[in-house]
C-alpha cells in the first residue's frame, strides 16, 4: 500500500493547469525537495573536480579559475579542498591572468540523464562554454597571475577534509558570484612537502529576478 496519497492543485491561472500533488498518507506532510536539490533535477546543477600532486617545494600551487557569464543567470556555488600536507587555500576574485596557459575541465551536469552545459567559461582567447582552467605551478607560474580581492583564505590542516570554503552547511557555504567576472580558487604549500591537492567545485544557475 502507498505510503503516499493523491491530490490535485493548480499551478497556474488556467483551468487546465492542474497537476497530481503527492502528500504524506499517515501526516499530510508534503514532500519537500530542497531549492538546491531542485536544481539537480532541472539539470541546472554542474561540478568540477582536480587532483594535483605537487612538486616538493614551498608555495607551490594548484589552481581552478573560470569566468562567469555576464548575464543575470547567477552562479550559486560552493568549494571544498582537501590537502596531504599542510597549505591553505584562498578564493579570490576579480583575477588577470594570461589566457590559454593551463588546461580545461568539462564541468558535469549533476542529473546525468540531462546532457545541459554550464554557462561558466574557460580562462582561454576564446572560451569555451561549460569549461573551467586549471593550473599546476609552472603554468600559473607564467601566466602572470594577480587578484584584486580576498574572499576568502583558510588553512588546510594535512589528511583532513574536504574542507569547505565557506560553512559546513551550504546555506552558509554557498557564494552569489557576481556576473561578467574572473574568479579563481587555488591552494598554496606550506613548508616544502610534495603535496595532493584536490578541489571541488558545486554550483547551479538561477536566473536572478532583481
Amino acid at each position: 500500500m502507498s505510503l503516499l496519497k493523491l491530490i490535485h492543485g493548480r499551478w497556474g491561472s488556467g483551468a487546465a493547469e492542474v497537476d497530481a500533488i503527492r502528500i504524506d498518507a499517515a501526516s499530510n506532510a508534503f514532500p519537500v525537495l530542497t531549492y538546491e536539490h531542485h536544481k539537480i533535477h532541472d539539470g541546472s546543477s554542474f561540478v568540477a573536480h582536480i587532483d594535483n600532486t605537487t612538486a616538493n617545494n614551498d608555495l607551490h600551487r594548484t589552481l581552478i579559475g573560470f569566468e562567469t557569464p555576464n548575464t543575470t543567470k547567477w552562479l550559486h556555488m560552493i568549494m571544498r579542498a582537501a590537502v596531504s600536507s599542510p597549505a591553505e587555500i584562498f578564493l579570490v576574485e576579480d583575477v588577470t591572468i594570461d589566457d590559454d596557459e593551463g588546461a580545461q575541465i568539462v564541468a558535469l551536469d549533476r542529473n546525468r540523464n540531462t546532457a545541459n552545459t554550464s554557462t561558466i567559461l574557460s580562462l582561454q582567447a576564446t572560451p569555451t562554454v561549460g569549461s573551467l582552467t586549471w593550473m599546476n605551478e609552472t603554468q600559473l607560474g607564467g601566466a602572470t597571475f594577480s587578484y584584486a580581492t580576498v574572499l576568502d583564505h583558510i588553512q588546510l590542516a594535512a589528511g583532513v577534509g574536504p574542507k569547505a570554503v565557506g560553512s559546513a552547511a551550504r546555506g552558509d557555504e554557498e557564494w552569489i558570484l557576481k556576473q561578467g567576472i574572473k574568479y579563481a580558487l587555488f591552494i598554496q604549500n606550506i613548508g616544502a612537502a610534495a603535496n595532493l591537492h584536490e578541489i571541488h567545485l558545486d554550483w547551479y544557475e538561477h536566473a536572478s529576478l532583481h
